[in-house]
């Protein structure tokens, strides 16, 4: 079996591919590298890709398209070790029959324990206390500014894999939990007696606690303008670690300095956020650099290689993205 590994020589493959796994993927078959400093160009994928039936991916991965599939005569498989595959695969992969696999159900078990630290840190105001005594050397226990999550009223935009994760992490804490998703019915939730399905606008003025889960689609870009985010009720927290632009920035940035809203930012629509970012200048947004999936690492690299050994031994595939799903998956950029 001839697998083309299209991640470059340097940081990326050595810390997602540790020898170990990459000793375990050449048991497979036999493997061809992208031997260079930097990720695969579209002309380079195509030259490459002849003779392979296996593609083994990560992020920077150039897409599939028409032209390099023209070349794709063997290929069979792609496994893509990381998260959505939305700038990745095309219609035309799934037109020829190729299977396409993702470490997303991995990274999403990650990005939800991120998504809980997240809310309890904005919750109990961790960085802030934590800043007042190391750097300023105050003893401020800032008592008004401390909540709890317990019991906590938790809305979520969107549910996905993420949420369902989410969903099972905040079960001792007891909280009520409303969500917003279009995509999903109330039947599919019956066997949680503490959630509800409601509107956008409900989910926005009820909660405590929002968490943004949704993709970014044409639908949801700019998802939460200025009228929705000042439906959100005073001194509640937004949590986002879905895509920066499902929010508007200057609208979120304008409810912040009021001081009406804290936030936990993961994600921004500009990455890396620029310096010139008014949000680094608000005493009420914990910023963070798009991280809350990265303890993954490794694990979503062992899960597709496993995942290159059953489709080598006529196994079912555990982590195959079906058409449906593809078409829901947010694109990165």
């Amino acid at each position: 079996m001839n697998i083309l590994f299209t991640t470059e020589n340097g940081r990326t493959k050595q810390i997602y591919f540790p020898d170990q796994a990459i000793r375990k993927l050449e048991k497979l078959g036999n493997i061809t590298y992208n031997q260079t400093s930097k990720p695969f160009t579209q002309t380079q994928l195509a030259n490459a890709i002849g003779r392979m039936e296996v593609c083994l991916t990560h992020w920077d991965c150039p897409l599939f398209t028409a032209a390099v599939l023209e070349r794709a005569h063997q290929l069979r498989l792609i496994v893509h070790a990381a998260g959505s595959v939305a700038d990745l695969v095309t219609d035309q992969v799934y037109e020829r029959g190729i299977k396409v696999c993702s470490a997303n159900l991995i990274m999403a078990k990650y990005v939800a324990e991120g998504v809980l630290a997240y809310i309890l840190a904005g919750l109990r105001w961790i960085p802030q206390h934590a800043f007042d005594l190391q750097y300023t050397k105050l003893w401020n226990k800032r008592i008004n500014e401390s909540k709890s999550l317990f019991g906590a009223r938790v809305g979520l935009i969107g549910l996905g894999t993420i949420g369902r994760f989410l969903i099972d992490l905040l079960e001792p804490f007891d909280v009520q939990i409303k969500i917003y998703d279009p995509y999903i019915s109330a039947d599919s939730l019956k066997n949680y007696s503490h959630l509800e399905l409601a509107s956008l606008e409900d989910v926005l003025a009820w909660g405590e606690v929002i968490s943004i889960h949704a993709s970014l689609t044409r639908e949801t870009r700019g998802l939460l303008g200025k009228r929705k985010l000042g439906l959100i009720k005073d001194h509640a927290l937004l949590v986002n670690t879905a895509r920066g632009a499902i929010v508007d920035e200057q609208a979120l940035i304008d409810e912040l300095r009021k001081g009406r809203l804290r936030a936990v930012l993961d994600v921004y629509e500009t990455e890396p956020l620029p310096i010139d970012s008014p949000l680094h200048d608000l005493e009420n947004v914990i910023l963070l650099p798009h991280i809350a999936g990265i303890p993954a690492r490794e694990q979503m690299s062992y899960a597709m290689i496993d995942e290159i050994e059953r489709y080598s031994k006529g196994e079912p595939l555990q982590y195959e993205i079906p058409y449906e799903k593809f078409k829901l998956m947010t694109k990165e950029h």
